[in-house]
C-alpha cells in the first residue's frame, strides 16, 4: 500500500476502472455490509491513525457509491469517523512539519496519498451530507401547512459546517506542499477543498449563518493567497451569483474580508471584469443573473467605495451597452463613490476632477433611452442632494433637467423627477423662506449698491495710481542705478539677512524709502527675500543682467500696492479695508441672490407641470406632486398656493385613495403647528383656516367642505378648534366681522362631518344671524341661513316612526328672518340674491309650513312696493332683479318641497298606517319600496303601464291584489302631488300665479327692461315657473325660444339652454319639438353660448334624454370649430357616443348627408370630420354595413363634390373580405362616378391597401375590384374610348340634393339584406323613432314682430 499512486478523479466512477499505474477501487461493498465495515474502519482509525485510509478507502467510497439507497444515519456516521480522521491528520501534520529535515521522499509519497485519499472522501462525504440536508429542507418547506407524518428534525444530525471549514482550513494552512515533488500542491487537491466552500455557498441558509460565512471566506482566502486560486474563485463565485440572489450580500462582505485580511486588492479588478463582461455577450440573455450581478456591484460600492474608484473608469465602458441593468449598476457605483469618497471639503485637484467627471456621466444619463435608467438616475441625484454632495455650480442644471422630465412619457420617470425636484427644494442651501419677489427686490438693491461702490472705488483707485506713477517715474532711474551698484557688491551678496517687516506694512515702508531717496534700504528689504526657495530657483534660471530688471519690477509692484494706504496720509480718497470688505460682501451677496433667484425661477417653472401631475392617471404621480406643493407651501414659494388650490379639485374624483392623500396634505399644511400651548395652537389653526377660506374660489367650496367634514368625522379637527370657531362667530373673541362670518362658514362645513354641531346650535345661530348684527350685514344673514339649512339636512326615512325635524311657522326666528329680508330689500347689494336663495332654502328646509312664511314674505314686500310705486312710478333695475329672483326661488323650492319632502312624508304616514293594520290583523310586515319623488314615480309608472299594455287580461286578474293596491296607493300619492303642482302652485288663482304676469312682462318687454341682469334674472324665474306646471310650460315655450333667438345677451341664451335641459327631463313631450331650435345655438356667434349649448346637448344625448337625430350633424361640425375648447368637447362627446351600442354607427351616414348639404362647410373640414368619426368605428360588422350604406349614395346625387366625398368616406373604411365583397357587389352604384379623377384615386387607394394585405383572399378581391375599375375605361365595339380618369369633372348643380333613384339595381348576393335608407330628410327617420305615446308636432312660429310686448 505504500507504493500506491492515488489520483484525484474528476468523477468518482473513474476510480472503478482498472489501472495498474494508479489506485482504483477493487471492492465496492454492498449496502448490507457497510455498517460492519464502518465499525471496522473506526477501530482501524484508533489503531493506525490517518493512515487507516489505505485499508478502508473502499468502504467510504462504497458509501458515496450507494448514497441514494443509504439512510442518512449511516452517512452521518461515516462523516463522524472521517471528521476524527481529519482532526488526527491535522495533529500529525503539526508534528511532522516541525522537523522538516527528517522528511524523505518515500515518506512524502506516502503522506501525499494519505492527504489526497482522506481529503477526497472527506470532502465528498461533506458535500453528500449537505445535499441530503438541503433536499430535506426543501421538502419541509414544500410540505409546510400540510398534514404529514412527522419527519425527524434536521437539528438531530451532528453536522457542523463551521467545524468542517475549520478542519479544511487547518489542513491547507500547513506547508503541505513539502509533501509534493516538486513542492507544488495539485490543483485538483485545492479544488476538493474549494468545492466544499462553494457547495456551502449554494445553500440559502448561508445568509443567516454569519460565522460559517466568515470561516468559509477565510478558507477561500487561504487558497487564494497561498495556492493561486484567485482566477478560479472569481469564475466560480460569479457563476453562483448569477444563480442565487441571496449571495448579493454575502459575496461583497466576503470580498471586503479578503481585501482586508488577505490583501487581495487585485481580486477586485478581476471580479468586476468577470461580473460585467459576460453581460455584454448577446448569447447570454439572463435577466435574473444580470439583476443579481447588479445587486452585488451595488453592495460592493456601499461597502468599499474607496476601492471601487479605480474600477469606475473601467466600468464606464459599459454605459453604452444595451443592458439597462448593467448601466444602472455602473451608475449606482459612481453615485456611491461620489457620496462616500468625493464629498469631503479637502479634496485634491485630481479628486475634484474625478468628481466632476462622474457627475457629468450622471448628468448625461438623465436622457438615457431606458425609462428605468432615467428613474434610477433621478433617485441618485436625490440622494446626492440630500447629502449635500452636488456642487452649487451644477445644481441649477440638474434641477432644470428634472423639471423638464416632469412631462416624461414614463410614469416612473415622472414620479422620480417630481421627487427629485421636491428634494432639491427641501434640501436647498439658500433659505427656509424662498419668496422670489423679495429675493429679486433685494438682488436689485444689492446690485445697485455694488455698482455704486465699484464706481467709487474705481475713481479713487485711478487717481491714486496716477499719482504714484508720476512719483515712480521721477525716481526710477536713480533706483536702477543703486540696484546695479548693490548687485555688484560681493560682500552684500554674501550677507543675507532675513526681513523682519510684515507683509502688511511692506508697501508703506517701500514707498517711504523710495520717496525719501533711500533706494539702498528699499533694495535691502527686497534682497532679504532672496533666501526664500522661490528666489533661489528664479536666481538660477536668470543671468546677472536680468536681476536688475527683476528687482526694479519687484520694488515697483510693491510701491504701487495701495490696498494698505491710510486715508489720513493724503487728502485724496483711497481704498480702505472696510471698502474692500464691503465690496467682497456685496459681490458675495449678489452672487448668492442671483443663484437663489435662478433656483426659484426653476422651482416656479415646475409648478405648472406639477399641477398637471395632480390629474395624472398614476396615483404615484399625484402623490409626488402633492408632496411638492406641501413642501413649496412650507418654504413660502410664491405660486405654491396655486398648487394647493389645484389639489382641492381632486376631492371631486371618486377614488378614495386620492382623496386621502389630499386630506393628509391639507392636514400637514394647516393643522400642524410648533405651538407649546393649546390656546396658541387652536388660534393659529383657526386663523390659517380662515385665511384659506378667503382665497379658495367659490367653485372649490364644496371640495374644502369635504376635507373639513372628513377631519371632523375622524376627530382630526377636535372640539377645541370647534369651540374657538364659535367664539369667533359670537365675537366673544376680539375679531372682525369678516372673521366672524368665515368662522360661521367653517362651522357650516364642519356640520357635514358631525351633525350635532348644527342641530344643537340652531337657536344660537338664529339669534345671532337674524339679530341686530344682520341688519347691516347681509353676508352674515346669508351664512346663518346656510348653516341652518345644513343643520336641518337629514335623510327622510319612510319607515321612521318619528316625523322629520321642523320648526313651527309661528316661531319668532321666522319673523326676524322676514324682517331682515324686507329691511334689506331697498338697499342695492350684490349679495342680496345669494342671501334670498339661502333664506328660501332655509325656510323650506326647517319650517313646518314654508309656503305660509314665503307668502308672508312676498306679501310684505309687495305691500311695501305699492307704497314705493305710489311715490315713484318707476322701479329701479335692482328691485326688479330682486323680486323676480325671489319669485323664481320660491317656485323651484316649492316644486322640490312638494315633489320630494311632502311626497316622502305621505309615504311615511301611509307606511305607519299599513304597519298598524298588519299588527292588528297579524299579517306580514309591509314591504318597503325605494322612494325617490312623485315625478319620478309617475314617469316610471307611465312607462310600466305602456310596457305591460300587451299582457293578457287573465294574467292581470291572476296577479296579487295586494301588489295592485300598493301600486294604486303610490299612484294616488303621486297624482295628488302632481295635481297640486299642475293646477295650484303657479295657476292664476295661487299666490305665485298671480305674480307670474310681472315676470312675463319683463321678459316680453326687453326694449323697456333693456338690462342684461334684469333679463337674465327674469328669464330664469320664468323657466322655474315653467318647471312647476306643464300647462304654464306649454303657454310660454314660444316666448322662451323667441327670446333665445332674439336676445343680444349671451348670458341669457346660456341660462335658457341650461334650464331647457331641466324642462326636457320634466316635460319631454312639450320640449322635444323645440330641440331643433336648441341645435341652432351651436352656430351662435358667441363662443360661450356655443360651448354651453354643446355641453347641454351632449349631456342630454349621453343620458338618453334626447334622441339622436339628424341635427347631430351640427355637433359634428364643432369638430372643426375655431374654438379649441369646443373642438375638444366635440371629440370627447363622439368618443363617448361610440361606446354606446350602435349609436354612432347608425347616425354616421345621416351626419355625412347633412354635412354635405351644408354650403358653409368647406371640403377639407368635411373630410377632417369624417376621418375622425370613421376612426371611432372599430367593429368589422359595422364596417361591412357602412359599405352597403354608402355605396347607394352615388345614385342619389349628380354632384361631383358629393361623389368625391362619398368615395373619400369609402376609402376610410378598414376592409376585410366581406367588406371588399360588398364594395364589389355595389359596383353598379359608383361605376359612372369613376370617371371623376378624385373618385378614381380614392378607389385606387382602396385597391392598393388591399394588395398590401397579408391575406390572399383580400388580395384576390382587391385584384377583382381593380379589374372592374379598369373595365370602365375599356373601348367599345367601334374602338372608341368610353372614359378616362383625367376627364374634367362635371359641373356641379346649383342646388343639389340627394335624389332618390328611379330604379335600384339588385345586389348580386344570394342572401340579400335591406340597406338602411339614408335620405336627407332627417324627419323621416325621426318620426319612426318617436315613441307612440308622444305627439309629434311642428314647432310653432317664432314671434318676429315688434308686437311681442302685447303677448
Amino acid at each position: 500500500m505504500f507504493h500506491i499512486n492515488f489520483v484525484i478523479p474528476q468523477n468518482k466512477n473513474e476510480l472503478l476502472s482498472d489501472n495498474d499505474r494508479q489506485y482504483y477501487v477493487r471492492n465496492v461493498i454492498s449496502t448490507r455490509e457497510i455498517q460492519l465495515k464502518l465499525r471496522e474502519a473506526k477501530q482501524c482509525l484508533k489503531d493506525e491513525g490517518p493512515e487507516f485510509i489505505f485499508d478502508n478507502f473502499d468502504t467510504y467510497y462504497s458509501i458515496l457509491h450507494h448514497a441514494d439507497s443509504l439512510d442518512m444515519e449511516i452517512i452521518i456516521k461515516s462523516y463522524e469517523v472521517l471528521q476524527k480522521a481529519m482532526q488526527e491528520l491535522n495533529n500529525n501534520l503539526n508534528f511532522l512539519l516541525q522537523d522538516k529535515d527528517n522528511l524523505n521522499e518515500e515518506f512524502n509519497s506516502k503522506y501525499v496519498n494519505v492527504l489526497k485519499m482522506l481529503v477526497y472522501v472527506y470532502s465528498q462525504t461533506v458535500i453528500l451530507v449537505e445535499q441530503k440536508l438541503e433536499s430535506k429542507r426543501s421538502q419541509t418547506l414544500q410540505q409546510k401547512g400540510r398534514q404529514r407524518k412527522k419527519q425527524p428534525s434536521l437539528d438531530c444530525y451532528d453536522f457542523d459546517k463551521k467545524l468542517v471549514l475549520v478542519t479544511l482550513s487547518n489542513v491547507v494552512q500547513h506547508e503541505i506542499n513539502l509533501f509534493w515533488d516538486p513542492p507544488v500542491v495539485e490543483d485538483t487537491f485545492i479544488t476538493l477543498v474549494a468545492e466544499v466552500c462553494y457547495r456551502f455557498l449554494e445553500s440559502s441558509t448561508i445568509k443567516s449563518e454569519k460565522e460559517v460565512c466568515t470561516e468559509l471566506l477565510s478558507t477561500l482566502g487561504v487558497l487564494i493567497k497561498s495556492y493561486n486560486h484567485g482566477m478560479t474563485f472569481v469564475v466560480r463565485i460569479v457563476q453562483l451569483i448569477k444563480i442565487h440572489d441571496f449571495l448579493s450580500h454575502c459575496v461583497p462582505q466576503g470580498i471586503q474580508l479578503l481585501v482586508k485580511n488577505y490583501h487581495c486588492k487585485s481580486l477586485i479588478r478581476d471580479f468586476v471584469q468577470e461580473i460585467t463582461e459576460w453581460q455584454t455577450d448577446e448569447k447570454f440573455q439572463d435577466l435574473q443573473g444580470g439583476r443579481n450581478c447588479a445587486a452585488v456591484l451595488f453592495e460592493m460600492a456601499n461597502l468599499m467605495p474607496d476601492l471601487m474608484i479605480p474600477e469606475v473608469m473601467y466600468l464606464t465602458r459599459y454605459l453604452a451597452h444595451e443592458s439597462y441593468t448593467l448601466r444602472n449598476s455602473v451608475l449606482h457605483v459612481i453615485t456611491e463613490v461620489v457620496l462616500n469618497v468625493l464629498t469631503k471639503n479637502n479634496l485634491t485637484e485630481e479628486q475634484r476632477e474625478s468628481r466632476d467627471e462622474f457627475l457629468s456621466i450622471l448628468m448625461d444619463h438623465i436622457r438615457d433611452t431606458s425609462a428605468l435608467v432615467r428613474t434610477k438616475v433621478f433617485q441618485h441625484w436625490s440622494r446626492l442632494q440630500q447629502e449635500n454632495a452636488i456642487p452649487v455650480k451644477i445644481q441649477s442644471e440638474v434641477l432644470s433637467r428634472a423639471v423638464m422630465h416632469l412631462r416624461d412619457k414614463a410614469a416612473n420617470v415622472r414620479k422620480t423627477a417630481a421627487s427629485c425636484v421636491t428634494t432639491f427644494l427641501s434640501h436647498n442651501i439658500y433659505s427656509s423662506s424662498l419668496q422670489l419677489d423679495k429675493i429679486q427686490k433685494q438682488l436689485e438693491i444689492d446690485t445697485e449698491n455694488l455698482k455704486n461702490l465699484k464706481a467709487k472705488l474705481e475713481d479713487s483707485h485711478v487717481s491714486k495710481i496716477n499719482e504714484l506713477t508720476e512719483q515712480w517715474n521721477s525716481k526710477e532711474a536713480d533706483l536702477i542705478a543703486v540696484i546695479t551698484e548693490q548687485l555688484q557688491d560681493e560682500e552684500l551678496m554674501a550677507e543675507r539677512k532675513s526681513s523682519q517687516v510684515s507683509e502688511r506694512h511692506l508697501p508703506d515702508l517701500i514707498r517711504m524709502y523710495v520717496l525719501d531717496n533711500k533706494f539702498k534700504e528699499a533694495f535691502e528689504i527686497c534682497w532679504a527675500a532672496d533666501a526664500l526657495p522661490e528666489w533661489e530657483e528664479m536666481k538660477d534660471a536668470i543671468d546677472e543682467g536680468e536681476k536688475v530688471q527683476m528687482f526694479a519690477t519687484l520694488i515697483r509692484t510693491i510701491f504701487m500696492d495701495i490696498t494698505s494706504l491710510n486715508p489720513d496720509e493724503n487728502s485724496t480718497a483711497v481704498v480702505t479695508e472696510s471698502d474692500l470688505a464691503q465690496l467682497v460682501a456685496l459681490e458675495t451677496s449678489v452672487e448668492f441672490l442671483t443663484r437663489t433667484a435662478d433656483f426659484l425661477r426653476l422651482i416656479d417653472s415646475a409648478i405648472k407641470p406639477m399641477s398637471d401631475l395632480l390629474e395624472s392617471a398614476s396615483v404615484s404621480d399625484m402623490q409626488e406632486a402633492i408632496e411638492f406643493f406641501v413642501t413649496a407651501y412650507k418654504f413660502n414659494i410664491n405660486n405654491a398656493l396655486f398648487g394647493v388650490l389645484e389639489m382641492l379639485k381632486i376631492m371631486q374624483r371618486n377614488e378614495q385613495e386620492r382623496k386621502d392623500h389630499v386630506i393628509d396634505a391639507f392636514k400637514s399644511i394647516y393643522l400642524t403647528t410648533d405651538s407649546t400651548t393649546m390656546r396658541e395652537h387652536t388660534t393659529i389653526i383657526v386663523e390659517r383656516l380662515i385665511n384659506l377660506l378667503k382665497i379658495v374660489p367659490y367653485r372649490n367650496y364644496q371640495d374644502l367642505t369635504l376635507i373639513i367634514a372628513e377631519w371632523v368625522s375622524k376627530s382630526i379637527l377636535d372640539n377645541s378648534i370647534i369651540d374657538q370657531l364659535w367664539q369667533y362667530f359670537t365675537k366673544k373673541a376680539d375679531v372682525s366681522d369678516e372673521h366672524a362670518r368665515a368662522a360661521l362658514t367653517l362651522l357650516t362645513m364642519a356640520t357635514m362631518g358631525r351633525r350635532t354641531i348644527g342641530s344643537k346650535n340652531i337657536r344660537l345661530v338664529a339669534a345671532v344671524g337674524f339679530g341686530p348684527r344682520a341688519e347691516n350685514d347681509i353676508l352674515l344673514l346669508k351664512g346663518a341661513c346656510e348653516f341652518l339649512q345644513q343643520a336641518g339636512r337629514e335623510k327622510q326615512d319612510i319607515t321612521d316612526s318619528k316625523p322629520p325635524f321642523k320648526i313651527k311657522a309661528n316661531d319668532p326666528m321666522w319673523k326676524s328672518l322676514i324682517e331682515n329680508v324686507c329691511n334689506s330689500f331697498y338697499r342695492s347689494n350684490p349679495f342680496y340674491n345669494g342671501m334670498i336663495t339661502s333664506a328660501i332654502g332655509c325656510i323650506y328646509r326647517l319650517c313646518s309650513k314654508p309656503e305660509k312664511i314665503c307668502e308672508d314674505l312676498v306679501e310684505n314686500l309687495f305691500n311695501s312696493l305699492r307704497t314705493e310705486l305710489s311715490n315713484n312710478p318707476t322701479l329701479d333695475g335692482y328691485l326688479i332683479i330682486q323680486i323676480t329672483h325671489l319669485l323664481g326661488e320660491i317656485a323651484v323650492k316649492e316644486l322640490n318641497f312638494l315633489d320630494e319632502s311632502v311626497y316622502k312624508e305621505l309615504k311615511r304616514r301611509n307606511y305607519i298606517r299599513e304597519e298598524r293594520k298588519c299588527t292588528t290583523k297579524n299579517k306580514k310586515a309591509v314591504k318597503v319600496k325605494q322612494v325617490q319623488n312623485a315625478s319620478a314615480l309617475k314617469r316610471g309608472s307611465s312607462n310600466a303601464t305602456n310596457n305591460q299594455s300587451s299582457l293578457a287580461d287573465d294574467s292581470t286578474a291572476a296577479g296579487d291584489e295586494s301588489t295592485l293596491e300598493g301600486a294604486q296607493a303610490d299612484d294616488t300619492d303621486a297624482e295628488f302631488i302632481l295635481n297640486v303642482l299642475e293646477n295650484n302652485t303657479v295657476s292664476k288663482t295661487s299666490g305665485l300665479g298671480k305674480l307670474a304676469p310681472i315676470i312675463v312682462r319683463v321678459c316680453q318687454q326687453s326694449d323697456v327692461y333693456d338690462d342684461e341682469r334684469v333679463q337674465g334674472t327674469a328669464i330664469i324665474a320664468l323657466l322655474r315657473y315653467m318647471a312647476v306646471s306643464s300647462k304654464f310650460c306649454q303657454q310660454h315655450m314660444q316666448l322662451v325660444f323667441t327670446i333665445l333667438e332674439r336676445t343680444k345677451y349671451p348670458i341669457v341664451k346660456s341660462n335658457i339652454m341650461i334650464h331647457c335641459s331641466d324642462l326636457l327631463e320634466r316635460f319631454p313631450n312639450i320640449v322635444e319639438p323645440w330641440t331643433p331650435r336648441m341645435y341652432e345655438r351651436l352656430s351662435d356667434p358667441c363662443v360661450d353660448v356655443r360651448v354651453s349649448t354643446f355641453f347641454i346637448l351632449a349631456n342630454l344625448i349621453l343620458r338618453d334624454m334626447l334622441r339622436v337625430q339628424g341635427h347631430i350633424s351640427e355637433m359634428a361640425r364643432c369638430i372643426v370649430d375655431e374654438e379649441e375648447q369646443l373642438r375638444d368637447m366635440s371629440k370627447t362627446f363622439f368618443i363617448q357616443l361610440s361606446h354606446k351600442a350602435n349609436n354612432l354607427y347608425n347616425i354616421l351616414p345621416d351626419i355625412f348627408s347633412h354635412l354635405c348639404d351644408n354650403e358653409n362647410l368647406d371640403e377639407a373640414n368635411l373630410k377632417h370630420i369624417m376621418k375622425f368619426l370613421f376612426g371611432l368605428i372599430d367593429k368589422n360588422k359595422q364596417m361591412e354595413n357602412l359599405v352597403e350604406r354608402f355605396c347607394p349614395k352615388f345614385r342619389l346625387t349628380d354632384d361631383n363634390r358629393k361623389c368625391r366625398n362619398i368615395a373619400y368616406c369609402l376609402s376610410l373604411i378598414q376592409y376585410n373580405e366581406k367588406g371588399l365583397r360588398n364594395l364589389i357587389e355595389g359596383f353598379g352604384f359608383y361605376k359612372n362616378a369613376l370617371l371623376n379623377e378624385d373618385v378614381y384615386s380614392a378607389f385606387q387607394q382602396i385597391v392598393a391597401t388591399g394588395n398590401r394585405s397579408t391575406k390572399n383572399e383580400i388580395k384576390a378581391l382587391a385584384t377583382e375590384l381593380e379589374q372592374k375599375i379598369s373595365s370602365v375605361f375599356d373601348v367599345d365595339e367601334n374602338g372608341q374610348q368610353v372614359g378616362t380618369p383625367n376627364r374634367p369633372p362635371r359641373p356641379a348643380q346649383p342646388k343639389s340634393a340627394f335624389k332618390k333613384p328611379k330604379g335600384k339595381a339588385p345586389l348580386k348576393r344570394a342572401k340579400k339584406k335591406k340597406v338602411a335608407s339614408d335620405s336627407d330628410d332627417s324627419d323621416s327617420e325621426g318620426k319612426e323613432n318617436v315613441r307612440q305615446t308622444r305627439r309629434a308636432r311642428a314647432p310653432p312660429r317664432v314671434i318676429r314682430d315688434e308686437d311681442s310686448d302685447s303677448d
